[in-house]
């Protein structure tokens, strides 16, 4: 018994031993760093590898040619599983309900309908491709000189959690039907820039090429923006030199973000024109030229079926729907 306690002691005595040599050297691993050589290890200074945040100021001001009427209509897509909120549109809506226009969303039901008299269709991020009937729809209503207007994204992962658990699921922009029509497409993969970008690589600055009608416009910030084409269209913003895809990082370049092809603009990002981002750099310049783009819609309603249309009709043949 009195051999077993006077081990106990001895394990206290040395634990207590121990306890005071790291106290009495605390004050030399926690000496000051003038004591210490430091590590130069610049890729872990984030002041010099992270671009500066760019400054949010501006309004939005739309001003659309003399030409353009005073009201009208523009249609926002809601049937198409379209992934937006009211805080993604609101600073478009305020202009374009500043200029006297109306705007009312589609849910579903016929497409042809809900076009008729208005002066634009707006496609923000669709969820699910368009049917053939929809696509004819939104053809003949731009070709009777509606505008139409398709904001898509790169491909992104989505995390959702529910009483059944986490799931993981991968969100596209379907576009594909309706923008190929007008020999139009989005890429798939995101653009980042480590050096001209707004705040982090991902929000990359854009600049407009000089052609269209992007006057004021020095620079803009896309968040998570993905590069877009246009067969015989008009390349009006590009991103700044250096920027990479996320699916090639070793190929760089200038990729266009912003085309039109007659009466169609196509965009590859929804989140400048955010409630909380349409003031950073020259976007509210940006978004005011898509109200613009929207509000110079001129469209015509088609003539009403007349018997020779009827009879064509019968016989198999259709009445072609214009080009836009």
């Amino acid at each position: 018994m009195w051999r077993d306690l006077a081990k106990r002691l001895v394990v206290l005595v040395l634990t207590v031993a121990v306890v005071l040599a790291v106290v009495a050297g605390g004050p030399t691993l926690l000496q000051d760093d003038e004591e210490r050589e430091r590590l130069q290890n610049p890729e872990y200074e984030p002041d010099a590898v992270v671009p500066e945040p760019v400054e949010a100021t501006g309004t939005v001001d739309a001003n659309p040619a003399p030409s353009a009427d005073d009201s009208g209509t523009v249609v926002i897509d809601r049937g198409h599983s379209n992934r937006f909120t009211r805080a993604d549109i609101e600073p478009l809506v305020d202009a374009l309900v500043r200029e006297g226009y109306n705007v009312r969303f589609y849910t579903d039901g016929d497409l042809a309908t809900v076009l008729d008299g208005a002066d634009a269709f707006l496609v923000i991020d669709p969820g699910a491709e368009y049917l053939p009937g929809d696509v004819d729809d939104v053809r003949q209503f731009t070709g009777n000189g509606g505008r139409l207007v398709m904001i898509g994204e790169p491909d992104r992962t989505a995390i959702s959690a529910s009483l059944l658990g986490t799931s993981i699921q991968n969100q596209e922009s379907r576009l594909t039907t309706l923008a190929s029509r007008y020999r139009m497409s989005v890429d798939t993969e995101y653009l980042y820039n480590q050096e001209n970008a707004d705040g982090t690589f991902k929000h990359v600055l854009v600049r407009p090429t000089g052609d269209g009608g992007l006057e004021g416009v020095e620079r803009t910030a896309m968040y998570t923006a993905a590069a877009v084409t246009a067969q015989n269209g008009t390349v009006l913003l590009r991103s700044a030199p250096s920027t990479h895809k996320s699916g090639s990082d070793e190929v760089t370049g200038e990729y266009p973000v912003a085309v039109q092809r007659n009466n169609v603009l196509l965009l590859g990002d929804k989140t400048f024109m955010s409630g909380d981002r349409y003031r950073v750099a020259d976007n509210e310049q940006l978004v005011a030229y898509v109200a613009e783009f929207m509000i110079e819609g001129d469209y015509q309603a088609p003539p009403d079926v007349d018997e020779d249309d009827e009879s064509n009709a019968e016989n198999g043949t259709a009445t072609p729907i214009p080009a836009a």
